[in-house]
């Protein structure tokens, strides 16, 4: 999912959810009960999914129709087709904090098989693609951490599929911010759903290697690139859930719910992110469409 994931961030309680998402995710767990926190006292909370596991095709139904409200008809939702509309929600936040919280909800239905949207390969290959072509300059680049990376650092390497791996990821913001982000993120799923959730690990804010820290892109008068002083970065959590729909057949909803903070000295205060996220959602979806076609 891109620099709409890349922009953003996330928050989780598990007894509430307990039979309606994958258990054994710590990290959706740790979001849902904690937040993301965005600053030293403004914490983001973030929605339980939209869909719960178990619902009746009526029920799945009413629930995204109830996201999309008047904005969208189920037909138009349901689409079979790559330029099919989506829903993104943006938070509106008025306070001038240096570090100030951000939400981002988004929701598309896509034609494809479980499986595919597992498939890490697959995912990583439709977000570079997406990336190249919103930000060609400017790529992204993610690492898993190594066990001898994590051991050097005190850390114990997962042992289970359900424990936590930690990620570095490197990318751009609307050629005006170079970001660095290691989180744990951990994957779980059901027979109907496949749910993705990582959050910002703060033990890495100094790292000499995997730093989370940010970096505002200049250009010279000749329009040439370079990055100024890093910054310590803080603040992102989030998760995806994939849920098999009853109705339409082959259908999936993809729902993506984040929380970020964004410094002030990122776009100076202006709503830069809020005029041009629409745009790279849409490449993101778009491109995720295209990629589930040609595997089917």
């Amino acid at each position: 999912m891109k620099r709409a994931l890349t922009a953003c961030v996330f928050v989780l309680t598990t007894l509430a959810w307990l039979d309606c998402c994958p258990a054994g995710n710590q990290v959706f767990d740790l979001l849902m009960s904690r937040g993301v926190a965005v600053g030293a006292d403004e914490v983001v909370r973030l929605p339980g999914p939209t869909l719960a596991d178990g619902l009746s095709a009526a029920g799945q139904r009413r629930a995204i129709e109830a996201v999309a409200g008047n904005g969208h008809s189920w037909d138009q939702l349901t689409r079979k087709s790559v330029v099919a509309p989506f829903v993104l929600k943006i938070s509106k936040e008025d306070d001038q904090q240096e570090h100030r919280g951000r939400r981002l909800d988004l929701w598309f239905v896509v034609y494809g098989d479980l499986k595919t949207l597992d498939n890490q390969n697959f995912v990583r290959r439709q977000f570079r693609s997406a990336t190249s072509e919103s930000d060609p300059e400017n790529g992204s680049t993610s690492k898993t951490l190594t066990a001898a990376d994590l051991q050097h650092r005190g850390l114990m390497a997962p042992a289970r599929p359900e424990d936590p791996e930690y990620v570095a990821a490197e990318f751009t913001l609307l050629d005006r911010v170079r970001l660095q982000a290691t989180t744990q993120s951990t994957k779980s799923k059901t027979n109907e759903s496949n749910l993705a959730a990582s959050i910002l690990d703060r033990r890495f804010t100094n790292d000499a290697q995997f730093p989370n820290q940010w970096r505002p892109i200049t250009r010279d008068d000749a329009g040439r690139r370079g990055l100024g002083a890093p910054q310590p970065y803080f603040g992102f959590g989030g998760y995806a859930k994939a849920t098999r729909l009853i109705d339409p057949p082959g259908a999936v909803l993809v729902e993506y719910h984040a929380a970020f903070a964004e410094p002030q000295g990122w776009f100076g205060g202006t709503n830069l992110l809020r005029s041009k996220l629409p745009i790279l959602a849409q490449i993101i979806v778009r491109q995720l469409r295209r990629g589930l076609t040609k595997t089917n």
